[in-house]
Formats: structure tokens, C-alpha cells, sequence
């Protein structure tokens, strides 16, 4: 679809480089016309050149250019993709690894017997439960 598309505005394009010389001609009264042929009782004239015909090598190297831009762009798209592709793979070794990690912990903590850890009161008291309890408040 692409390469019709581009063909088809090679020609459009070919045909509008088949232009002539035009000319610019001011009459007595400051009107601005244009036209193929040089200019009659007009007090200005001046000619604009068509643009240059392309030669046969020079529509070769553009074809080639842009033949060789279509092929980059292509490249760049899989560099792109293989980038991602890289980055998911790294996301997923990340992932594992710290599933790994967090299960090598589990099985740490399951295996590791339980400390007698000192139980600290509210009110700063070390103490174990029911061997020291708070003043009690006052009823009122």
C-alpha cells in the first residue's frame, strides 16, 4: 500500500515538473498577471523559471533514499521491540527474584524457634501479663 502510494505521487509529481516559464507582467493600472507568454504593453516583465527537470540519476538516488528510510524506519521498529521485549523479560527476573526472596524468609521464620521477647506494659512497666497491673482509678 505504501509503495502505490509512493509511486503514485512520483508521477503527480513528475507531471507537475513538466512546467514552462511563466511570466509576471504589471499593466498601467498596477494589475498583477501571470502567464506562459511573455508580456504585451505591460511595464514590468519578469520570468520565473520553472523548477529543474530531475535527471534520470537523481530520481535513481531519491528512490533509493527513500527506499533506504522505509528499511530504517522497519529497523527501528524492531530495535524498539526488542527493547521491550528486554525490559519485560528484566521485569519478570525482578519479580521472581523477589518472590523468591520473600519465600526464603517465610521459610526462615518458620523455622527459626520463638524468642522469649520481654512484654512491655502500656505504662513503661516490663513486665509478663498479670504480674503487674496499673493503679485503678478512682470512681467518682
Amino acid at each position: 500500500m505504501r509503495r502505490l502510494a509512493l509511486a503514485a505521487t512520483l508521477l503527480v509529481c513528475a507531471a507537475a515538473g513538466q512546467a514552462q516559464s511563466l511570466f509576471k507582467c504589471t499593466d498601467a493600472g498596477g494589475r498583477v498577471t501571470y502567464q506562459e507568454t511573455p508580456c504585451t504593453d505591460a511595464r514590468t516583465e519578469k520570468r520565473m523559471n520553472a523548477p529543474r527537470q530531475e535527471t534520470r540519476d537523481e530520481v535513481d538516488a531519491r528512490r533509493q533514499l527513500e527506499r533506504e528510510a522505509m528499511m530504517g524506519d522497519e529497523l527501528a521498529g524492531r530495535f524498539a521491540d526488542d527493547a521491550r521485549g528486554r525490559e519485560v523479560a528484566r521485569q519478570r527476573e525482578r519479580e521472581a527474584l523477589a518472590r523468591e526472596e520473600r519465600n526464603r524468609r517465610l521459610r526462615e521464620a518458620q523455622e527459626r524457634p520463638a524468642e522469649d521477647v520481654p512484654w512491655n506494659t502500656p505504662w513503661g512497666f516490663p513486665a509478663k501479663p498479670g504480674q503487674a497491673r496499673p493503679p485503678a482509678k478512682p470512681k467518682s
